[in-house]
């Protein structure tokens, strides 16, 4: 078994951890006390845990609830998950945000400032300087349906480069496996989020050193959607907009978009979601 197929495995299980079937407590709680905050699976489960927790007291605070951290294994269940309405309450990727909203109802609350934009990591030493260097070479992405995934494909395309044809793919669990791959050597390349490469709580001194960027690609749609679920009522959801769009003037708030590299919650309006929109047609399962 190679070791990009072991860290899969390794954050898979560390994700189940996080999926609310395996929080016996929280069935214990008593009804309405709690809330669910289902989060898409874009870090490890750690790595999740260490950065949210600031968000999960904000909000708990906001509410008089608390707030129960979940996820789910990979893109497409965290999605079935959130149709099904197994989370209260949603930070969830941009396109993910618009099917939830047309197709079940789900309710906006907030976005992030920070906009989605992919990054191209090679080791330092390679030979490749540009995206048309990258022809018959291996390159390994976070996932296939993510926005970052779309923004590295059109880029290429652009070139006159076609992922799983002129290019092997390597698909890992998480955005986190992307940089460890490269800096191993198990791929040229590596396509992963601004939002992970520029906060280098994710990425270690030493990997820093042996990575160069040859590329980003332009931002498209905001990083992260906080959404509220179909049965959360009208005054729930202006006390969080409210609570959200405050944290950024308090120390711990400034502290924690410092650290998360959201930059700020803003207003979520029609053409954030509309900006969305021409991602959301690789989350539709075919009938």
């Amino acid at each position: 078994m190679n070791s990009i197929m072991k860290r899969a495995l390794l954050t898979i299980a560390a994700l189940v951890i996080l999926s609310p079937r395996a929080l016996p407590a929280a069935s214990a709680a008593p009804q309405g006390e709690m809330l669910t905050l289902g989060v898409f699976p874009y870090i490890s489960a750690n790595q999740m845990m260490e950065q949210l927790s600031p968000l999960c007291k904000r909000i708990e605070e906001a509410l008089g609830k608390k707030v129960i951290l979940v996820s789910a294994p990979d893109f497409m269940s965290y999605v079935d998950r959130t149709a099904k309405g197994e989370y209260d309450l949603v930070l969830t990727a941009a396109h993910m945000g618009r099917l939830a909203e047309k197709r079940d109802g789900w309710q906006r609350v907030v976005q992030s400032g920070q906009k989605t934009a992919a990054v191209f990591l090679v080791r330092q030493e390679s030979s490749v300087q540009r995206l048309e260097d990258l022809r018959e070479k291996k390159i390994t992405v976070g996932n296939r349906r993510s926005i970052t995934y779309l923004l590295a494909e059109k880029a290429l395309a652009e070139k006159g480069i076609t992922l799983g044809k002129d290019m092997e793919v390597i698909e890992t669990a998480t955005f986190s496996n992307v940089v460890q791959s490269v800096f191993l050597g198990e791929a040229d390349v590596g396509a992963t989020p601004t939002l992970l490469w520029d906060n280098w709580e994710h990425v270690n001194a030493e990997q820093h050193r042996q990575l160069r960027e040859i590329f980003r690609t332009k931002p498209a749609a905001p990083t992260f959607l906080v959404m509220a679920s179909p049965k959360t009522d009208q005054a729930t959801i202006h006390r969080l907009i409210e609570s959200l769009l405050s944290f950024q003037d308090t120390p711990e708030g400034k502290d924690f978009f410092q650290k998360s590299q959201f930059e700020s919650f803003q207003p979520l309006d029609d053409a954030t979601m509309e900006s969305a929109a021409p991602f959301v047609h690789v989350l539709v399962q075919p009938q």
